[in-house]
């Protein structure tokens, strides 16, 4: 599957890329996450930037890459940089509000080569690192956007429930992580009931939103956790 250039990018997120671009710091990134998937398959609106350091990039490079950054995010409003673990993220905010993050993580797997994206020299994740990724979410966190982003590839034919597992097995085994689907399962029952009890579906304002809601919650549970053995 080959990735397009979405349709709808933040004019942060557009102005950023070209500068990356143009710099030719770009191949220091690979892009990922909801941003990265939307290059494959486009169906919610996403602001931010997710993005994988590439293994080559030394500290120099990285530098350079959020300075660049930095130098187009300035003109809009007030620029921070945060650090945490693994991620650096660059935050543009506006009248005290966050508007715009670029966040960028070193990467802990790589199941195929990323690909070309439609700003030349900055590659995209595979849309099997993409999945892959999305499924660890899916797991570890469990946000209603994550049950949405799978729902939606499986709804669309993009993608099989049983072939995200195999993805997120064979993620996991390059990370030297659990790859226990019984217990993966058990934690999205839980972030399921957690999401119901936050939001009921009598709570859900208008009947195509709350069908919408009981037809994804129902496909979990009788579809996609029944996909693979566990």
């Amino acid at each position: 599957m080959n990735p397009k250039k979405p349709v709808h990018i933040s004019e942060f997120a557009e102005k950023c890329l070209q500068a990356l671009s143009e710099s030719g710091q770009g191949s220091a990134i690979s892009l990922g996450g909801a941003f990265g998937l939307s290059h494959y398959h486009e169906y919610r609106a996403t602001h931010d930037i997710d993005a994988w350091w590439n293994e080559k990039a030394g500290l120099e490079q990285r530098e350079k890459v959020i300075t660049v950054i930095k130098a187009v995010l300035v003109k809009f409003g007030l620029v921070q940089v945060r650090a945490w673990g693994d991620v650096t993220s660059i935050d543009l905010q506006q009248e005290g509000r966050a508007v715009f993050s670029f966040q960028i993580a070193m990467r802990s797997a790589l199941l195929e080569h990323s690909s070309p994206s439609p700003w030349p020299g900055i590659e995209v994740d595979s849309f099997s690192d993409l999945v892959a990724s999305k499924m660890s979410a899916l797991i570890e966190r469990g946000a209603p956007r994550d049950f949405r982003d799978i729902y939606s590839l499986c709804l669309n034919k993009l993608i099989s429930p049983k072939e995200c597992w195999e993805l997120w097995g064979e993620r996991q085994t390059l990370i030297h992580g659990n790859a226990d689907t019984a217990r993966a399962k058990i934690a999205i029952s839980t972030h399921l009931e957690r999401i119901e009890l936050h939001r009921p579906l009598k709570n859900i304002q208008g009947v195509a939103e709350q069908e919408e809601a009981r037809k994804v919650r129902q496909w979990y549970t009788t579809e996609f956790q029944n996909a693979i053995m566990g």
